[in-house]
Parts: structure tokens; C-alpha cells; sequence
């Protein structure tokens, strides 16, 4: 679709790139000014963006009605504290991702679950910003709200997490939770290991 957003539609954007080092990474902005050649944005300064410019980004537009994602060149940006500006190419098109912020993916990390005093070791099999499914060795019965450690390297999350359902397939049992009260930050670390681990597929994949 024709990039036809403006101010009004738009919550806030993630910008996609890759660092100097060719990390890939990810930021939270706010869209200050959107032009018919150029789209300004800022974050908030917690250290300074080191990346080359200009280079080809991921934009994605957290909107009132769902999200949009696309491609772009990142012209420009600035490390001014306390924040950061990024001066991009105003993108010719769109595509209409989903009707939700937090896509999920399929991941693999340590994490513990734990309960009315007991405390099970486990894995993720998938995870979103909104919520995770672990793989555990048995049901357990009466389970309601739980903490969950996310054992992520370098930065671990930990959470408040309601059950919603078991899943077993190929006598994998699954349990599915959804995320309590999440702080932003823990969201920003969630978001950021999905985005890095869905470019680690597509770099495989097209090996």
C-alpha cells in the first residue's frame, strides 16, 4: 500500500539496523515531522548509537489500527543528549503486517518457572513481548499466576505471567502464558531478541 500515514495514526516507531560491528539492532522513536522526502524521529539518549550512514533500515509504524513495516534508508542520525535523532527517507510504500504490536517467534532460551514455592528449570519454545510458551516436563494442576525468569544474555526478564493453556505435540508438552504488567524496558529486550533471532533465520535461510 502507498505510504499515506500521518502524525494522528502513528503511537511510535522501531527502527531495525546494524551496528558498526554488524549487530543487529533495534531502537524505539517517537516521529517528530513527517515530510514528503524526509521522516524525523527521536529517542531517548541511554548511550551513544555508533552505525554507518547512510545504510538500509527496517521501519516499523505502531499505529492506532495495527502494525506496518518497511523498508527504508536511514539518511542520518544525531547523538544529542538527552535524545537521538534519526533522519530517514520518507518510504514509498507499506505493508500491512498484523493487527498487533508483538509479533511471535519460534526461540529457544533457558528460563525458570516458578510457583507456590517450587521452582521448575525449562525452555521457551516461542515467545512475544505479550507472552511466552515453555516447554515443562509435566502439567501441574491449579497453576494460575506464575514468575517466570527469562534467562537471556546479557540482560535476563523477569515477570509476573498468568496461564492461559497446555499444548502437547510430538510428546512435547507446552505451557502458554501471557505476560502481567510488563515494563517497557523488559518489552524493549524481548522485542530486540525476537528481531535479532528472525534475522539469524533469514540469514540462514538464504545461505
Amino acid at each position: 500500500m502507498k505510504f499515506n500515514l500521518d502524525l494522528d495514526n502513528i503511537n511510535y516507531i522501531k527502527l531495525t539496523f546494524r551496528t558498526k560491528d554488524d549487530t543487529p539492532s533495534c531502537t524505539k522513536a517517537a516521529i517528530k515531522r513527517i515530510g514528503e522526502k524526509e521522516v524525523l524521529a527521536c529517542a531517548r539518549f541511554d548511550e551513544e548509537m555508533d552505525m554507518d550512514t547512510p545504510q538500509e533500515v527496517l521501519i516499523s509504524f505502531i499505529c492506532v489500527n495495527g502494525l506496518y513495516r518497511t523498508k527504508t534508508l536511514l539518511k542520518y542520525i544525531e547523538n544529542d543528549a538527552p535524545y537521538v535523532y534519526f533522519t530517514l527517507q520518507t518510504p514509498e510504500g507499506l505493508e500491512y503486517q498484523q493487527n498487533r504490536e508483538y509479533f511471535r517467534i519460534k526461540m529457544e532460551e533457558n528460563a525458570v518457572l516458578s510457583f507456590d514455592n517450587t521452582v521448575v528449570s525449562c525452555k521457551t519454545y516461542d515467545i512475544s513481548a505479550s507472552g511466552v510458551k515453555l516447554i515443562v516436563p509435566n502439567k501441574i494442576d491449579n497453576l494460575d499466576e506464575v514468575t517466570i525468569d527469562l534467562l537471556f544474555d546479557p540482560k535476563n526478564v523477569r515477570t509476573k505471567a498468568k496461564f492461559v493453556r497446555y499444548d502437547e505435540e510430538d510428546n512435547i508438552l507446552k505451557a502458554s502464558f501471557k505476560f502481567i504488567n510488563l515494563p517497557e524496558t523488559s518489552i524493549d529486550i524481548i522485542s530486540q531478541k525476537c528481531i535479532q533471532k528472525q534475522l539469524e533465520y533469514k540469514r540462514n535461510s538464504a545461505m
